[in-house]
């Protein structure tokens, strides 16, 4: 006799098959009395896959708890902590300071989001997945008596095709704020599939719109023992390696601004137990059309006698990681090369920096986090210096200014600098003043729009 329930609702295969580990780890941790969430949901999806299930050839008979492996520890503290940081993901973005009014939830597999967190009134949430997937989840939120706490909409559709169409069949408004969840999905799509996904994304993300993202690279220790680990070889042989770009990056390429979070803010938020080294997720937001804003700037080359060139790394939203000369933005009527000397004795505690003639114009963009966007128009003075350290207390000064660190660079040094230099001819200009001096009157290079290249520690990560 055939059970009703499988030939109603099959338990999925391949793929979706992985989504079962992701509900028994988060059914697990919603156990716990110091859980950081609660899924009611997810023991019904297991009970209900227990009923469906018919072994397999590819089946294997499971560890018990007590001789769990340590890719299945690690993979499952990841999975937990990469919930809880999508719940808080998404109540942020439908909060007063998201703005979303709609939520897709892309390969949504088992996710029950839509019926354990609280959403505000007037948010619309999408949930896309393949056909089988879909027919078992909502049969067991059926049997389970369900109700989803927000209008909820669910979307037969194939990732790889055309899944665009379905959706705004389905009601979905391209020109509203959109939070976009990917949780879990791009590591099993070959590179050209994973960025189309994120390019049609993109394409239907009105300004405001959100994207998290786990940090590629954050995961290579788990995701290194999960692939030796036989008893994961169900879910591992079916990782295609995703965008193999450095995400952050290519999301920047593509008009994204991208925050950054490390470890230790995740261990300040949910405890240092529950974050492992080298954890880290991306928020990515569509940032406004509207035209940027004016800042004047200053800055100065300061050479060391060998020709060395001391030089400043940031990180910003827009641009990612860069090297930038000392100096900054110039109080309102304040000469430039008064401000640039100002600005430089602030982030080195130099007051001796001898100076010389404007070398280069430029404008460029980038995004303050106190103001947003804006549109730098910056002067560069030649100056000359002892080579030596930044002197005094600057914590303060770096915290304000967000500067992560400096360096001196030689010529040879500067050139293997794989990160954003500003400008970013930077390397040519001084082979140029080298080569034939100062210029007569100051080099304007015009607007030089913003290029961020791979990060080369992410580049081996080939995961």
């Amino acid at each position: 006799m055939t059970d009703d329930r499988q030939t109603e609702s099959p338990l999925p295969q391949g793929v979706g098959r992985t989504a079962l580990g992701v509900a028994m780890a988060r059914a697990a941790e919603s156990a716990r009395p110091d859980r950081l969430f609660e899924d009611p949901y997810a023991a019904d999806f297991l009970r209900a896959a227990v009923a469906s299930w018919v072994p397999g050839p590819e089946d294997r008979p499971r560890s018990r708890p007590e001789e769990r492996s340590e890719a299945w520890v690690a993979m499952s503290a990841h999975l937990v902590l990469r919930t809880a940081w999508f719940d808080d993901y998404l109540r942020e973005a439908v909060g007063p300071d998201g703005c979303c009014t709609q939520v897709v939830l892309l390969a949504a597999g088992l996710d029950a989001r839509a019926f354990r967190l609280d959403w505000p009134a007037g948010v619309r949430l999408f949930e896309l997945d393949l056909p089988e997937m879909v027919a078992f989840k909502e049969r067991a939120l059926a049997e389970k008596g369900a109700r989803p706490r927000v209008e909820r909409h669910v979307v037969t559709a194939d990732l790889r095709e055309d899944w665009a169409a379905p959706l705004r069949a389905a009601g979905f408004d391209p020109a509203q704020p959109t939070a976009w969840l990917v949780e879990g999905l791009l590591v099993y799509l070959e590179a050209a599939d994973a960025a189309a996904l994120l390019e049609r994304i993109g394409e239907l993300s009105a300004p405001g719109s959100r994207l998290s993202l786990v940090r590629d690279g954050s995961l290579r220790r788990t995701r290194e023992l999960a692939l030796h680990d036989p008893s994961m070889s169900a879910a591992t042989r079916l990782w295609r390696g995703g965008l193999r770009q450095n995400h952050a990056q290519w999301l920047r390429r593509h008009g994204w601004l991208v925050h950054e979070t490390g470890e230790a803010e995740l261990r300040e938020r949910y405890g240092s137990d529950r974050v492992m080294d080298g954890y880290g997720f991306l928020l990515a937001e569509r940032p406004s059309l509207a035209e940027r804003p004016r800042r004047p700037a200053a800055r100065l080359l300061v050479l060391d006698p060998d020709g060395a060139v001391f030089l400043q790394r940031h990180h910003d939203a827009e641009v990612g990681p860069h090297w930038v000369l000392p100096g900054g933005g110039l109080h309102e009527g304040e000469d430039p090369l008064a401000g640039a000397l100002r600005e430089t004795a602030e982030e080195t505690g130099w007051t001796d920096v001898v100076t010389g003639p404007e070398l280069w114009r430029w404008e460029h963009d980038y995004h303050r986090g106190d103001v947003g966007l804006v549109r730098q128009h910056e002067v560069i003075f030649l100056a000359s210096a002892p080579r030596r350290d930044p002197v005094g207390d600057l914590t303060e000064s770096f915290a304000a200014d967000g500067i992560l660190g400096c360096r001196w660079f030689t010529p040879q040094e500067l050139g293997e600098v794989t990160e954003t230099l500003w400008p970013p001819q930077l390397v040519s200009l001084l082979a140029d003043l080298r080569r034939d001096g100062p210029p007569a009157t100051a080099v304007d290079l015009g607007y030089v729009p913003n290029h961020t290249g791979p990060d080369p520690e992410d580049r081996r990560d080939g995961h």
